[in-house]
């Protein structure tokens, strides 16, 4: 995604990328700092959709608004809790999956939010069946819910015309070092280093200095021997 360049995807899907926005937090359990970044879209009928890319994941999440009655505070709730919310109308059992605080670590472009470097945003997922519910309080005054999917790479170009989650060079090395390995053994047996002569099984003594038995049967015997101290050009 690049800010200002629009995403077509298939009708009626197109949107504005405006602002993103990476967010950092560290996990109490193992130490380490986890990092996401959200996009915040202006699309169809003006919605205000995000997008989420999860840097250890890799996963993207698409969210757009969804209103529901019930007051939920992310600074509240807890982990493995349920309640009920309704959703279209109809009222649901969701379980809390997740709570947390990320720390704004950068931002560019601009938001429909008031957000400032190293501001906290609260969060909580919920999850139900064939449903998924965020909501985030950036202060005080603002607490919004969203709905959200997750989009592999089919549902992307759908959404947005191109996939948009980066390319993972990384889940390539092991086969390109495999490669690597074979192609170096390849060009290594096949090098003029070495060579491979037969001699007839009648006429066979003893081994050539230096060299291996490579194969043998009751016809012949073949020879690995190096060629290093051969002359070329002379006579």
């Amino acid at each position: 995604m690049k800010l200002g360049h629009a995403l077509v995807g298939k009708p009626p899907w197109r949107s504005m990328p405006h602002g993103v926005v990476v967010y950092a937090e560290k996990d109490a359990s193992d130490g380490r700092w986890y990092h996401w970044e959200e996009w915040e879209l202006l699309g169809y009928q003006n919605l205000d959709y995000w997008v989420e890319y999860d840097h250890d994941t890799h996963k993207v999440t698409l969210y757009w608004p969804e209103r529901v009655p019930e007051t939920l505070d992310p600074e509240t709730l807890r982990t493995g809790q349920e309640v009920t919310v309704t959703v279209d109308g109809t009222p649901q059992r969701l379980r809390v999956g997740e709570v947390g605080a990320g720390t704004v670590r950068s931002l560019e472009g601009s938001f429909t939010y008031d957000l400032q470097k190293g501001q906290k945003v609260a969060y909580a997922e919920l999850h139900g069946p064939g449903l998924v519910l965020s909501v985030e309080k950036f202060d005080e005054r603002v607490l919004d819910v969203y709905r959200g999917t997750v989009l592999d790479a089919q549902a992307q170009k759908e959404h947005f015309g191109k996939v948009v989650a980066p390319r993972r060079w990384g889940c390539w090395v092991g086969p390109l070092v495999v490669l690597a390995l074979v192609t170096f053994s390849f060009a290594h047996s096949c090098s003029p280093d070495h060579r491979t002569d037969c001699t007839p099984r009648t006429l066979a003594t003893a081994p050539p200095s230096g060299s291996t038995v490579v194969s043998e049967d009751e016809n012949q015997i073949c020879y690995r021997r190096p060629v290093t101290g051969v002359g070329g050009l002379g006579k």
